[in-house]
């Protein structure tokens, strides 16, 4: 009888809670063919170990805190032991291919001694670290120069880079120095959609996802209230949680737009926040125009794509790569009038929103899940076999 191969996912976070682009792998690479484990964190009251969709989790015991400095960096080298440990003691079945979740960067050394025994790494980058770190802890003395050089460390030790955008891969690949980085985006699971969307009730604004200061959800909430007052059956509608709950609500408060505002500021998993999304009259993605933001393709504009939803979006580069203006209404980030202006023009003709969301919906057709899916196994497949991985590059068209 053939063995299957052996497919092991390191991700410093809960799963499969909050970790939608790995479990989406993860289901792929069981439909490929492979046995997959999955060692993440614990949240409390999740057991130490199940059976998920077909993968085995392990939970090491380590849980989420408040997000200082400090407590981010026990979090990462506790992880970082754990994970080394519970991988030393699996040598009785190696595994052909360790894929590790970034961040932090160095828990691509806990694939060490598996690497010692045959097994390929992978390493999948979510986020630049080092700008993420500086994002939240910008005032940590030569912080930035360590985690630039251990960056530069992983890509170039790693046997495979997969990212989620071609602006990372271009920039990974120059800080690589040589081939092997991929691309799988991050495009939804079409599976997890409600069956029949339910019709829009009013004129429905809304977002979700990760609540944090830079994805400028306070700025939706400053335009909201100018749209309020245009159509006053308007309902803004705020699903996620994330370091920025505190002061959204603020701001909410602030703008006098409580009682049309749906906001409880909690995680949602993923099905359930497409199910709340379903049927809105319009998707907002308002990243702030950092140099960070201009770098990703946010997950949830290919949702609201996905779903039919017309979307506008902050002016950002990385969304450009993938969409035109004839198909998402595209504003100065950071600029609550012209946002607000943006969705009026949503409410005043939604015939014509409608038919922009049709166009994005036909460009949606090449970044589909099921062809990312099938690139991702065939990338692994090909690893194994030591052929290595060409990069997936996906049209910027």
């Amino acid at each position: 009888m053939t063995r299957r191969p052996r497919l092991c996912m390191l991700v410093h976070g809960p799963y499969p809670i909050g970790e939608e682009r790995v479990l989406r792998e993860a289901r792929a690479a069981v439909d490929g063919g492979y046995d997959v484990d999955v060692v993440a964190m614990r949240r409390p009251g999740e057991p130490a170990r199940e059976l998920a969709e077909g993968c085995r989790v392990f939970r090491l015991p380590i849980t989420a805190g408040r997000r200082t400095a400090g407590r981010v960096v026990y979090e990462y080298i506790g992880f970082f032991t754990l994970a080394t440990v519970w991988l030393l003691r699996s040598i009785a079945r190696p595994y052909d291919v360790v894929q590790v979740h970034n961040p932090p960067d160095f828990l691509l050394a806990a694939a060490f001694v598996p690497r010692l025994r045959g097994a390929r790494v992978v390493f999948d980058v979510h986020d630049f670290a080092p700008e993420l770190f500086a994002l939240h802890f910008e005032r940590v003395p030569g912080a930035l120069r360590v985690l630039e050089r251990i960056e530069r460390w992983a890509f170039r030790r790693a046997d495979l880079v997969l990212t989620v955008n071609e602006r990372y891969r271009e920039r990974i690949a120059a800080r690589r120095g040589r081939g092997g980085v991929a691309v799988v985006l991050n495009s939804l699971d079409e599976g997890l959609l409600p069956p029949d969307a339910p019709h829009a009730d009013g004129f429905r604004v809304v977002t979700h996802g990760t609540l944090n200061e830079h994805y400028g959800v306070d700025v939706l909430v400053e335009a909201f209230r100018v749209v309020r007052d245009a159509v006053p059956e308007a309902r803004l509608e705020i699903f996620g949680d994330g370091d920025a709950v505190s002061a959204i609500r603020e701001r909410i408060a602030e703008q006098g737009v409580r009682d049309a505002t749906t906001f409880e500021g909690r995680y949602l998993p993923q099905r359930e926040a497409l199910q709340r999304v379903a049927g809105a009259s319009v998707g907002v993605v308002a990243n702030l125009p950092l140099p960070r933001n201009h770098a990703a393709l946010p997950v949830k504009l290919l949702e609201y794509v996905a779903m039919g939803i017309p979307v506008v979006a902050s002016d950002l580069d990385a969304i450009h790569d993938y969409f035109d203006d004839d198909e998402v209404c595209f504003v100065p980030g950071g600029d609550s009038a012209a946002l607000a202006e943006a969705l009026l023009a949503v409410a005043r003709d939604p015939a014509a929103a409608s038919a922009q969301a049709a166009r994005a919906r036909e460009r949606y057709e090449g970044y589909r899940w099921n062809a990312q899916a099938a690139a991702y196994v065939g990338l692994l497949d090909a690893l194994r076999s030591g052929s290595g991985g060409e990069a997936v590059e996906q049209p910027a068209e």
